[in-house]
């Protein structure tokens, strides 16, 4: 089975060309779609190192603190933040082009122009260069019927929810024993990339998660589920990957990571020819970055216009995307791809992977059985500069998705191990959050367990994913005083959770001030319990209800023997 695959080129050398675009009348139905990338942002674009400059280029503090991560505090905006000039625009619309879809990163616009005007296409002083947006053909994810249900639930005494069929995806990657250390991806946010999410306002399993905001660039709308007139299986795959990751009904499915919040991108079109396209993926990586997600899983890829050699790490279009994610401090954990094991049955040689998943700052996921053992289907590496690929794998046979308006299905592809080693990339983050994405994706890598000799190697990486040694313990053993951890997230509007770590049964007070020493809201009065302790403020109320107002505010632990403190930041 093929996945989800396509191909696009990296934006080519400066072409020398003139532009005279008139009105034609040829039909739409004969229009191709190009990328136009230009020379300059313009001139009256100056970039500005300030909070208020970020929100204005639609910037949200989140993502300025996710930044802050990897980047200094003077260098947190840059060049690819600014937009496309707008006297750009406006030239080529003045001649009749369609500009379809923009790029700050790469500079660039898509548009959409007929043959007659293609000829008629010449370089203007500021068009760098002119290239046709890539097109790839798809094909749909394997649906299995539904057997009968696994009888292996929650175990007693646990304090997590019962899992059904569901358990055994997350059981053989060790989610299990994550929740029930109550670590479930709270304060993390995850960004959702596909052909949409339909039913995801109305399924059991998907009604109740936390959706920050969805954007559909197809239709232009703030609803990702499937549109009036679109194909019929629009959005089936990405409700699908949502469920996998952030599902939550009991009894039956839950999602690796049901406590994140969530981003989604609606992107990939379907169609009778199912065709999809790079612009609006583009646009929307860029969409989900300046949202504030940590984590972006995309069950998508793209290869039918390469050749192996452009697999290196630096020629896509979506590799170089990726590349720009990890500088801005977000982690892509992406598919493989479906492509089998050799590209060439007869010499053997692997390296069947597709684009991004050569990029070398992300998470490659390959697929497996529960038992560890590799997918048929699942690519393999290594990349065209021999790098070894893929990192990790995951369960991606007959793994348990919500199908339909209510309903349940089983899946394979790495389209389905992908949102599971994103959950585990949102467990490790909700128990980490000062971890930077390539801390994140060492632990992940360094803790997997290793399938196939050596390790890694270009089928299995360093083996099938454990999110319980991912995360590790906060506390290996209980701690000899008491220690106070910074809170997460932090800048925060929808809650935020504070740990600390007690010696053993003590009275202890944790206590929320305001910057002029005023007590605001009491988290705990009470007595520790010897290890970890986790206190959450989740209704930014203060102690006589009322909400609290934007600022900072100070967080205070005092115990028999010390008094520890922290500061964090309400955004409302």
């Amino acid at each position: 089975m093929r996945g989800l695959t396509k191909t696009i080129r990296a934006f080519p050398a400066i072409l020398a060309c003139w532009l005279f675009l008139g009105a034609t009348g040829e039909s739409l139905a004969q229009s191709q779609r190009y990328w136009i990338t230009f020379r300059d942002r313009g001139e009256e674009q100056v970039l500005q190192q300030t909070r208020s400059f970020a929100h204005r280029l639609g910037i949200t503090d989140r993502a300025l603190w996710r930044r802050a991560k990897v980047l200094p505090q003077n260098r947190l905006l840059d060049e690819r933040d600014l937009p496309v000039a707008d006297r750009y625009l406006q030239l080529l619309r003045a001649q009749g082009v369609r500009v379809r879809s923009t790029s700050r990163w790469f500079n660039a616009v898509s548009v959409e122009i007929n043959p007659r005007q293609l000829e008629s296409l010449h370089t203007l002083p500021w068009v760098a260069s002119v290239q046709p947006v890539a097109v790839f053909k798809k094909q749909r994810p394997e649906i299995s019927p539904i057997g009968p249900p696994f009888s292996l639930q929650k175990r007693g005494g646990t304090a997590v929810p019962e899992y059904g069929t569901s358990f055994v995806q997350l059981n053989s990657i060790n989610v299990v024993e994550v929740h029930a250390k109550g670590i479930t991806g709270q304060g993390v946010i995850i960004g959702m990339i596909d052909d949409g999410f339909s039913e995801h306002r109305v399924h059991p399993a998907l009604r109740n998660i936390n959706v920050l905001a969805e954007y559909d660039f197809i239709q232009r709308d703030d609803n990702t589920m499937r549109a009036p007139g679109e194909y019929s299986g629009q959005g089936n795959h990405g409700a699908g990957t949502l469920s996998v990751v952030g599902g939550y009904e009991e009894g039956k499915l839950i999602g690796a990571a049901y406590g994140a919040s969530f981003l989604l991108a609606k992107t990939e079109i379907d169609s009778v020819e199912i065709q999809v396209e790079e612009d609006l993926y583009i646009e929307g990586l860029e969409w989900l970055e300046r949202n504030g997600a940590d984590i972006i899983s995309s069950s998508l890829g793209y290869i039918d216009w390469y050749t192996y050699a452009d697999l290196d790490g630096k020629t896509a279009t979506t590799t170089n995307a990726a590349r720009i994610l990890a500088r801005k401090g977000i982690l892509l954990v992406t598919a493989m791809g479906n492509e089998g094991t050799y590209r060439d049955a007869q010499t053997r040689e692997t390296g069947t992977m597709i684009a991004p998943a050569d990029a070398d700052s992300i998470l490659s996921v390959g697929a497996s059985f529960s038992d560890g053992e590799k997918a048929g289907f699942s690519s393999t590496g290594p990349t065209a500069d021999g790098r070894v690929k893929p990192e990790v794998v995951a369960q991606g046979v007959s793994v348990y998705a919500m199908y339909g308006e209510g309903g349940y299905t089983f899946a394979n592809g790495t389209s389905f191990s992908t949102p599971l080693a994103a959950g585990v990339a949102a467990l490790v983050l909700s128990a980490h959050p000062e971890l930077t994405p390539m801390e994140v994706r060492a632990r992940m890598i360094s803790t997997a367990r290793p399938i196939d000799a050596p390790v890694p190697n270009n089928f299995t990486g360093t083996g099938m994913l454990d999110a319980l040694e991912a995360v590790g313990f906060i506390f290996s053993t209980v701690p000899d005083e008491f220690v106070l951890f910074h809170n997460y997230p932090n800048p925060f509007n929808a809650g935020t959770t504070i740990v600390f770590g007690a010696p053993g049964v003590h009275p202890v007070e944790l206590v929320v001030f305001n910057t002029l020493g005023q007590r605001i809201r009491t988290l705990f009065r009470g007595v520790s319990r010897p290890g970890e302790n986790r206190i959450v403020w989740n209704d930014g109320l203060d102690d006589a209800g009322s909400t609290v107002a934007t600022g900072l505010y100070l967080y205070r632990l005092t115990t028999p023997a010390s008094v520890l403190s922290g500061k964090m930041l309400y955004l409302k």
